[in-house]
């Protein structure tokens, strides 16, 4: 049976209440991936039954037309499964429409530009910020195209610009617009301000000092595990429900969504659907970022090196689970504040819960993926900081050595999805210290001052060394007996 009809469904399956005919697309989202719809849309969806009817998405994809192909034939309708203890079903209705940047520049543009677009928000992952060591990089080839010229936009700071420009010059079109961060990136909405006043400064400056009243960039934190969608997922909702659905999506219990109150026009009341509006998201973003997705990336680095498949896999490794833990009490509590209210310890033991529910399989190589980019704003700053304070901070020389080992064996297997791939490849060298150095170049290590520490990089290499000559497992073991034995009060 088709996931269109949503009549007659099984006991316990919940469904959207309101009139999809009568929702419009306030809402115009870049990146209409997994996370989104299973964060951000089921928070929209809320709305929806609500009444708040304005509030429905028209998603934008900057590459593939993949999810447009498998969401349109079910008029975009998709099932979010919830992976707790046990698995509850949801069929999400928020999404009315899903364009493909590259076949419909236009379009996308023009709706930027609509009147009845209020925000557009934004969850496409580090890489598609074209950032270098967490700023703008406009040396990229796509930002040095739009510099050039705005008739081919590539990237979202692009379409952006386009966007503000066409607004600008509609005198039906003049309502303000906020555009909103979504992603695991420190100031993300600074960033994309930084982007596009960059290409209106070059092309239309007279649109640059509109958008200064007119336009709003906010920042948002996003928190929610959401692994990829495979046969398995497809298989158990088809079981379920009786329903046939080419990309359902399943997530964690767990979510939260704060936003940064910096609205110029019309504010969706998320914070009436669970989402928490804040003065300053800093605190919260470095919170997620330098403690959550740090031990993500710890943990499936260290998990794929143990070869394992997923994260709570590699969790049930008491020397992995150990490790992680102690990375986050003894080297980033001590150098990475948590917002008032929170309880540095009672959220690390949140982390850990969360990611070692096994009923979410959440695999090791999804979490590396783009690792260059994800480590700069996971693991460089709290190191920057640790080194700045002559602090010693041994398990992070460890992971950055278990890095350098999972980019060496991801390129041998060939596994690595990473958008510096090209440049990782042409590393040929025996020397792991020529490797280390070079990788974290690749990384922009170098743009920290950790980098010019000789001590600190020659631990890592140590590291990188033992772990590919006796392999991830015995070499950690001794690592934390030796941790063990210099710090007496180890928990």
């Amino acid at each position: 049976m088709s996931l269109l009809s949503a009549n007659n469904l099984p006991e316990g399956i919940r469904t959207f209440e309101y009139d999809r005919d009568t929702v419009t697309s306030g809402i115009v989202h870049f990146g209409i991936g997994n996370f989104h719809r299973a964060h951000q849309a089921v928070y929209c969806d809320d709305l929806l039954n609500q009444g708040a009817t304005k509030w429905g998405i028209t998603g934008v994809s900057l590459r593939s037309s993949s999810m447009k192909d498998a969401l349109e034939p079910q008029d975009y309708l998709y099932t979010l499964a919830t992976l707790g203890q046990t698995t509850e079903y949801r069929i999400i209705g928020s999404i009315k429409h899903v364009l493909v940047a590259p076949d419909a520049p236009n379009e996308v543009i023009d709706l930027i530009a609509k009147t009845s677009t209020q925000l557009v928000s934004s969850t496409i992952t580090e890489k598609g910020y074209c950032l270098t060591s967490g700023k703008v990089d406009f040396d990229h080839p796509d930002l040095q195209l739009e510099l050039a010229s705005l008739d081919a936009p590539k990237t979202i700071y692009g379409f952006l610009a386009c966007g503000l420009i066409q607004r600008a010059q509609d005198d039906s079109a003049r309502a303000k617009l906020t555009i909103m961060c979504c992603d695991n990136i420190s100031k993300g909405g600074e960033l994309l301000k930084a982007g596009v006043s960059r290409l209106l400064l070059q092309h239309s400056p007279i649109t640059l000092e509109w958008a200064q009243t007119h336009v709003g960039f906010i920042s948002s934190m996003v928190d929610r595990v959401c692994p990829a969608t495979d046969d398995a997922l497809r298989t158990s909702v088809r079981c379920d429900t009786g329903r046939d659905d080419a990309w359902p999506v399943s997530a964690e219990p767990f979510t939260q969504w704060i936003i940064e109150d910096g609205f110029v026009g019309e504010r969706p009341n998320f914070n009436q659907v669970g989402a928490v509006f804040v003065d300053d998201i800093a605190p919260f973003e470095q919170m997620k970022l330098r403690y959550l997705n740090a031990a993500h990336t710890m943990a499936s680095t260290l998990g794929y090196l143990s070869g394992d498949t997923f994260v709570h896999e590699a969790l049930l490794r008491p020397e992995v689970l150990d490790f992680m833990r102690q990375a986050l009490r003894q080297n980033v509590l001590p150098h990475a504040a948590v917002p008032s209210g929170y309880n540095g310890s009672d959220y690390i033991e949140e982390v850990i819960k969360r990611f070692q529910n096994g009923n979410l399989p959440y695999a090791n190589l999804q979490v590396g993926t783009d690792s260059s980019q994800k480590i700069q704003q996971r693991w460089f700053p709290t190191i920057n900081i640790a080194v700045a304070a002559s602090a010693n901070i041994p398990y992070f020389e460890f992971c950055l050595g278990a890095w350098v080992v999972f980019i060496h064996i991801a390129l041998e297997n060939d596994v690595l999805n990473d958008p510096k791939l090209e440049q990782f490849t042409q590393v040929e060298t025996d020397d792991m210290n020529q490797r280390v150095l070079s990788y974290l170049t690749i990384a922009s290590a170098n743009d920290f001052s950790f980098f010019n520490q000789p001590e600190f990089l020659q631990a890592v290499t140590q590291h990188a060394e033992t772990i590919r000559a006796n392999g991830v497992a015995s070499t950690l073991t001794e690592f934390l007996v030796l941790q063990t034995q210099k710090e007496p009060n180890h928990a």
